[in-house]
């Protein structure tokens, strides 16, 4: 509460949709050091906040200077300057041409030296299209790799929410069975290593230009994907939904996880991905209003199911979608009252099919370039 106040003393908001983040505008200069823009805009500076670590976003160098000079006369302040890395994430600017790309290579470099895979046999996908033959028959877990294999396994989820998006399927997958690991588990895991060894030069990029398709590319300002792919768990028969959500040409957000409800047709699957990729919409909309991002109205959301979007447009209840429940039907208001539109898009070019399931070499390496995974230029 006395870095709240501090902040709030100084002019600071914090935001109402994530509380790790201050945002502060000033139409008139705070103190006499500090120079108003020379466009007429108002002096903006934004500070994220992770533990005891935090970042400064500003257009005014001035005011940063002087944020820090105040804070440091209530607190113990250490200002390392422009950042270069946070969480363990490498940031690497070109400002001339305003891009910015985001590394975790040197996480993976240590990681794959935990495991003595340096020198591995790197794979070309996360995890293989066809999972080996034992895993349905190896069910014996192992608790003498238990503690390696849930390690492990924080360590690759840790990398797919940081900069790594495309192994968010396989994390998401592989952290289901952290409980009860077999062995046949622990080498998919190894498998991913070996993936990531691989890759482990790809940076996620801003400001690059765009590969997804034409159709997507007109609404780079802000979009959202969904997608499912169904009843894919043999087992429970559970379906898994993803998304991912892209502002300005760069990729803000993606999910992987397991529907709760066993959906009955890939329908109705799909139209619990849009539920579920609706909600983080309405999320990054409002977080966008309180910080003053502008984005586009409607809010458009793309899927690659037809029957879905009917579905998600219609008022009808029908024999198809009358079991559904109520809770995932708040999507037409939504669509209705104007604040977001559904948009079909070709499933090949549907890039949060990279969330669903295990892909092809050639689809994979299609989606994790328009997700904006890229090898840093030279």
């Amino acid at each position: 509460m006395l870095f709240f106040s501090l902040l709030s003393d100084l002019g600071m908001t914090r935001c109402d949709a994530d509380h790790g983040v201050f945002y502060g505008e000033w139409k008139q200069s705070p103190d006499p050091s500090v120079p108003m823009p020379d466009d007429g805009s108002s002096l903006v500076l934004i500070i994220p906040i992770h533990v005891d670590d935090g970042l400064g976003i500003t257009n005014s160098i001035q005011l940063y200077q002087w944020f820090i000079c105040s804070l440091s006369k209530k607190l113990h302040v250490v200002d390392l300057g422009e950042c270069s890395k946070f969480l363990s994430i490498l940031i690497i600017r070109d400002r001339t041409n305003h891009r910015l790309w985001l590394s975790s290579h040197l996480y993976v470099a240590e990681l794959l030296a935990e495991w003595n895979m340096g020198q591995c046999k790197t794979a070309a996908v996360p995890l293989p299209i066809s999972p080996p033959k034992n895993l349905s028959t190896d069910s014996k877990p192992d608790e003498e790799i238990k503690p390696k294999y849930q390690r492990l396994v924080g360590c690759l989820l840790y990398l797919s929410i940081a900069t790594r998006p495309d192994i968010a399927f396989a994390s998401m997958w592989l952290g289901q069975y952290a409980s009860k690991p077999t062995r046949s588990h622990f080498l998919l895991t190894k498998h991913v290593l070996r993936y990531l060894a691989g890759s482990s030069l790809l940076v996620l990029s801003f400001g690059s230009p765009s590969s997804l398709s034409p159709k997507l590319n007109g609404h780079l300002r802000v979009l959202g994907c969904a997608d499912a792919d169904w009843a894919s768990d043999s087992m429970d028969r559970r379906s898994i939904s993803g998304y991912c959500f892209f502002f300005n040409n760069g990729l803000i957000s993606w999910s992987s996880v397991k529907q709760r409800a066993v959906a009955l047709s890939s329908t109705e699957a799909e139209y619990y991905a849009l539920t579920h990729a609706l909600k983080e919409g309405i999320w990054i909309r409002l977080f966008c209003s309180l910080l003053n991002f502008s984005f586009t109205i409607p809010f458009p959301l793309f899927l690659d199911n037809q029957a879905a979007l009917s579905l998600s447009s219609s008022e009808t209840v029908s024999a198809r979608s009358k079991h559904i429940d109520i809770k995932h039907h708040f999507i037409r208001s939504h669509i209705k009252d104007g604040t977001f539109s559904v948009n079909w898009i070709d499933t090949l070019d549907m890039p949060a099919d990279i969330f669903t399931k295990p892909l092809s070499p050639f689809l994979f390496n299609k989606h994790r370039q328009a997700l904006g995974l890229t090898l840093l230029p030279s």
